[in-house]
């Protein structure tokens, strides 16, 4: 399911017209943690980072962007391509929790295994597209300053991927599912890490 550039522009771009928030608040309120003066693109690309998987940069690009698009992708400033990477995991995370909220808990299994089947596949993506954008600021594609405004024009917020995993965990308590818990570092989480994930399982 390869991903078309939208002709109406990119994220970034749609976003311009919008009023920027104080220095940090946006980014702050967001990630929905406190970040240090110093270092804030590392801050923030460990935050982004999911350790559990080995996302590279090509991998996101190989398998979002069609090969008939790759000329406008080209054309785009590496901000403008993070900006879209994480405006489509969002798209994902909000896919996910709708399919998670349709799961009948109190009905059968079989009536629930499209819509986990599904929520899981969106959720996986989602996950491994941040990932590789963590791993685009890892290989210098993006500075600090290039990391903090593709986060800010992609609107991340935390709170989704808490609701994400809050319908995943009260599924899980009816159908014990067959998951892995959230590897990233935007939530704490005690478990240790699982074998590395192959990409060739995201679509």
């Amino acid at each position: 399911m390869p991903y078309e550039l939208d002709s109406a522009g990119t994220t970034a771009e749609q976003g311009e017209d919008k009023s920027e928030s104080d220095d940090g608040g946006g980014l702050e309120s967001s990630l929905g943690m406190t970040i240090p003066d110093d270092h804030v693109g590392a801050f923030v690309a460990e935050a982004l980072e999911d350790p559990e998987r080995a996302t590279t940069w090509d991998d996101v690009v190989d398998t979002m962007v069609a090969p008939a698009a790759r000329d406008a992708w080209a054309e785009l400033s590496p901000v403008e391509q993070a900006t879209e990477v994480l405006s489509k995991a969002a798209e994902f995370d909000q896919r996910a929790i709708e399919h998670f909220e349709a799961v009948p808990l109190d009905g059968d299994r079989s009536e629930a295994e499209t819509d986990i089947d599904e929520g899981l596949r969106c959720r996986r993506n989602a996950d491994t597209f941040r990932d590789g954008v963590a791993a685009a600021y890892g290989d210098g594609r993006l500075d600090d300053e290039g990391l903090v405004d593709a986060l800010e024009a992609a609107e991340f917020d935390t709170e989704v991927i808490a609701e994400r995993e809050d319908l995943i965990e009260r599924i899980d308590s009816v159908f014990e599912i067959d998951y892995r818990p959230y590897g990233g570092t935007l939530m704490d989480d005690d478990d240790g890490p699982e074998p590395d994930t192959e990409h060739g399982e995201t679509w």
